[in-house]
């Protein structure tokens, strides 16, 4: 009766963890020089214990109100798209420079998102920058 029992625990606990283990970690940020945005940052990691994720994007968006989760409702100013990641591995040293595309002039606050694409791209991580940009 016991073991039936802890396999039941152990099954629902197991399928109960959130299978988005990727993260941001260290520093993030960018720099826009004209028309061109370098998106830079230390590591994104696969925290599963097994399998590999999805394609990654990383992606800076500018939006009206900091974020704090959920959909994001704004505008994409650059993404990087990345291969799926083995579970236990990371990503490290994150740079990539190319057209930034420009929301309309006014202040925004900007985010760095982590998607991972599950059927479709998901928000799995995010870094809300300090203050807000002018543009």
């Amino acid at each position: 009766m016991w073991k039936k029992m802890f396999f039941w625990i152990v099954l629902i606990l197991v399928f109960n963890i959130d299978s988005n283990a990727q993260s941001f970690s260290g520093t993030w940020g960018y720099q826009i020089s004209g028309k061109e945005i370098t998106l830079y940052g230390d590591k994104i990691s696969n925290l599963n214990y097994g399998g590999h994720t999805g394609t990654l994007k990383v992606a800076l968006y500018a939006t009206s109100f900091p974020y704090s989760g959920g959909t994001i409702n704004g505008y994409k100013l650059y993404e990087i798209r990345l291969n799926s990641l083995d579970a236990g591995y990371s990503y490290n040293d994150i740079s990539n420079t190319g057209y930034c595309s420009y929301p309309p002039s006014g202040y925004y606050y900007l985010t760095i998102l982590l998607l991972e694409y599950n059927y479709s791209y998901e928000i799995v991580d995010y870094i809300s920058l300090n203050g807000y940009e002018k543009f």
